[in-house]
């Protein structure tokens, strides 16, 4: 059998206050056109449908339409898990009916996760959690979880010990897999490993379909982040190709279908005449002039070529016209955690901590991380 893998369509988001139904809308259709051309046989959703744990009208109305198509239209079999930006009780309404149409929505954990079996493939659904659900869910191991990996670890054991391996074992997942590389929109992530998970916890897996990271990476053979379907954010994100994977459980064998966007998302730097003279675009741009000032007469000027521009900023005094970070994720990756922390409180509320301050930062990062153990 062959299935779609795809996650983190953040429906209903808003970049630099601009809507991207639109763009969202567009890949929503592409996915419908990849799933016919491909002959899928189950879709899976691995979190984040939603931007907001309180939808849009017009994000409802979306996913409404994409699965209406996929479920009953196409009549291929669709697993959707809550992410950490659904709300996990809306998105899981009325699931017990919605399975008998072959749609499979779990938005919170429970300890005895039943298999979805098709044909060779026997599909896990692990929606995010936090860890007092699962000290809950396992009493008798609440004393041995002291860390979200360990959580992660016995909620995928108990898995292990159910599972039938003369099938295809298939794990739906939204977490951050120690390992990961992170793009720009992935910042939250970044600050603080108290989320993390060693990529042990998902071992004897044939296939563990990821959500929550939206820069597309093979973590091991068998973990996979398909990543966001769409650019958002500037950066080091703009270089990566946006796309869905499909994988053949025949062989494990997975291809990558390209997203084709509708506005393209990528930086623009130079001087201004150099800018001022390349080809007029409805891309979302992000403008850098490395010779001028930046102030509303250049603003004006610039959107008569690029009406979609979302940052307009020039050399020295920066006019951000958004007031979005400027650091890109090739810093954060290089940066502490102390160093972040102090970084978001100077952007964000233009607040330098005291030494008093810093010393609290660095203790509660230290308490963070003697709560995880990545062996």
């Amino acid at each position: 059998m062959k299935f779609l893998h795809t996650s983190d369509w953040h429906l209903g988001m808003s970049f630099q206050n601009t809507s991207l139904i639109d763009d969202q809308r567009v890949f929503i259709e592409q996915l419908h056109n990849i799933i016919k051309e491909n002959n899928v046989d189950a879709v899976i959703i691995a979190g984040d449908v939603y931007d907001s744990s309180v939808s849009s009208s017009s994000a409802i109305e979306l996913y409404n339409m994409a699965i209406t198509k996929i479920c009953f239209e196409e009549n291929i079999t669709t697993f959707v898990i809550a992410g950490n930006h659904d709300g996990a009780a809306r998105l899981a309404s009325l699931n017990k009916l919605l399975a008998r149409t072959n749609m499979y929505v779990t938005g919170k954990l429970v300890r005895d996760i039943t298999p979805v079996t098709i044909d060779d493939t026997a599909f896990w659904s692990i929606p995010y959690f936090n860890t007092d659900e699962v000290k809950a869910l396992y009493p008798e191991k609440a004393e041995e979880i002291s860390s979200y990996g360990m959580a992660a670890m016995t909620v995928c054991d108990d898995i292990r010990s159910k599972m039938d391996k003369t099938k295809k074992n298939v794990v739906i997942a939204h977490m951050f897999v120690a390992g990961s590389e992170l793009s720009d929109s992935d910042r939250s992530a970044r600050v603080g490993t108290s989320n993390m998970v060693p990529k042990s916890v998902f071992e004897g897996f044939e296939y563990v379909a990821l959500g929550h990271i939206h820069r597309p990476q093979q973590v091991t053979e068998h973990i996979r982040y398909c990543g966001s379907p769409l650019v958002y954010s500037f950066g080091s994100e703009e270089k990566y190709e946006k796309s869905v994977t499909i994988v053949d459980t025949e062989k494990m064998s997975r291809v990558t279908i390209p997203i084709v966007p509708l506005h393209k998302m990528r930086t623009i730097e130079g001087k201004f005449e150099e800018i001022m003279n390349m080809p007029d675009s409805d891309d979302y741009v992000n403008v850098l002039f490395k010779d001028i000032y930046v102030g509303a007469d250049i603003i004006a000027r610039v959107r008569e070529h690029f009406p979609n521009a979302m940052e307009i900023r020039g050399k020295i005094s920066e006019l951000s016209i958004n007031g979005e970070s400027s650091i890109s994720s090739d810093d954060i990756n290089s940066m502490s955690d102390e160093e972040i922390i102090i970084s978001f409180l100077k952007e964000k509320y233009l607040y330098e901590p005291n030494e008093a301050q810093v010393a609290l930062i660095k203790k509660a990062i230290e308490i963070s991380e003697e709560e995880v153990d990545l062996s």
